[in-house]
């Protein structure tokens, strides 16, 4: 019983930070983790898992005009020189579809495993402004330049995969509220990059995105859910990613939160509305122990869903989300802000037990 009762003073301290976290930004972004994992616990009922009982729930998450670039003071000579040239501005947009599968499967009484598969397709655009005026020869050398930087690609592949082991506590706090509480680790699946700082400075060709951050990355996750009187029911999440040693290529990446907010309003048997306020954040990631300018980001959102109840225990929702505030840690950098994203969640429950 002591057990018992420590641990629920401990979530409920760990639910307690989660909201304050609301308050003061901290979480990631959506380059890195674009679907908010607790988008269909909301609605996947407040029941007791048991043993045998399998969910498998697929997200798509489509982002549209993400901005990044930085101001730049530097060309490349016919002979692949870095020299210096006058002010010029690399832009760089991103789109990027993300496809992740989920799976969760409970092989004792509340608790499982979840499994989560992504697959990324991120579209790059670049060009450069100029707002200072230069040479014909002068532009031949900063388009160079950035063509080892910043290209017109398109880039798909495997991110990460995470691997969780959730514990579910019915009851918790009121009567109707339910936690997931889940521990795990990132599994390095994802392609990763050479040092792209030390490529910039001697005038090599590189690449900043990265599908993955090659190593084994500890994840926390609390999910908590209750239902409310007159037909409302409440979320609150944190999702976070811990890193804390560098690859073999000399990459430790930052650490990440996702927090957030979630309300909902059950219009009748089919259909429930859904607002979620939450914030992501990013810190800045590090090759050979250098800052990486081309990280960090803390982002405010909001986004808006509709969840359709089915047959089966069958759950679709689409949703829209929008970026209210965000804000860079290096102005300098290749940090992508966020533009306008759809989403689209489509989950199921089964038994794999008769």
């Amino acid at each position: 019983m002591h057990f018992f009762k420590t641990t629920k003073i401990l979530l409920t301290a760990g639910l307690a930070w989660s909201t304050a976290t609301l308050a003061f930004g901290q979480a990631c972004p959506a380059c890195s983790n674009p679907a908010l994992q607790s988008s269909e616990k909301l609605e996947a009922g407040l029941d007791t898992l048991q043993s045998g009982s399998f969910r498998a729930t697929l997200y798509l998450t489509n982002g549209f005009n993400y901005q990044g670039g930085h101001p730049n003071f530097k060309g490349l000579s016919p002979e692949g020189e870095v020299i210096a040239v006058p002010l010029h501005n690399h832009l760089v947009e991103l789109d990027f579809l993300r496809t992740e599968l989920s799976l969760e499967y409970t092989f004792k009484k509340n608790w499982s495993a979840w499994l989560r598969i992504p697959l990324d397709v991120k579209m790059q655009t670049a060009s450069v402004e100029f707002p200072e005026p230069v040479t014909p020869l002068e532009q031949e050398a900063i388009l160079r330049n950035r063509d080892i930087h910043h290209r017109n690609e398109n880039y798909s592949g495997i991110s990460d995969l995470r691997l969780l082991f959730a514990h579910r506590l019915n009851g918790f706090l009121f009567k109707t509220g339910r936690l997931d509480f889940a521990l795990g680790s990132s599994l390095p699946t994802g392609k990763t990059e050479e040092n792209p700082l030390t490529a910039a400075a001697e005038g090599v060709k590189h690449m900043h995105i990265q599908f993955g951050t090659g190593t084994f990355d500890p994840l926390l996750e609390l999910h908590y859910s209750a239902n409310l009187p007159g037909r409302l029911a409440l979320a609150v999440f944190t999702i976070n990613k811990v890193p804390f040693y560098e690859n073999q290529k000399g990459y430790k990446a930052p650490l990440e939160t996702t927090s957030g907010l979630s309300v909902g309003y059950r219009l009748n048997d089919w259909l429930s509305p859904r607002l979620t306020f939450a914030n992501f954040s990013q810190s800045r990631a590090k090759w050979d122990g250098v800052g990486d300018p081309n990280s960090g980001l803390i982002s405010y959102n909001l986004t808006a869903n509709l969840t359709f109840f089915l047959k089966n225990g069958l759950t679709i929702s689409p949703g829209y989300r929008l970026p209210l505030t965000q804000k860079t840690l290096d102005e300098q950098g290749d940090t992508f802000e966020y533009g306008p994203t759809f989403l689209l969640n489509v989950s199921r429950p089964f038994s794999l037990i008769k």
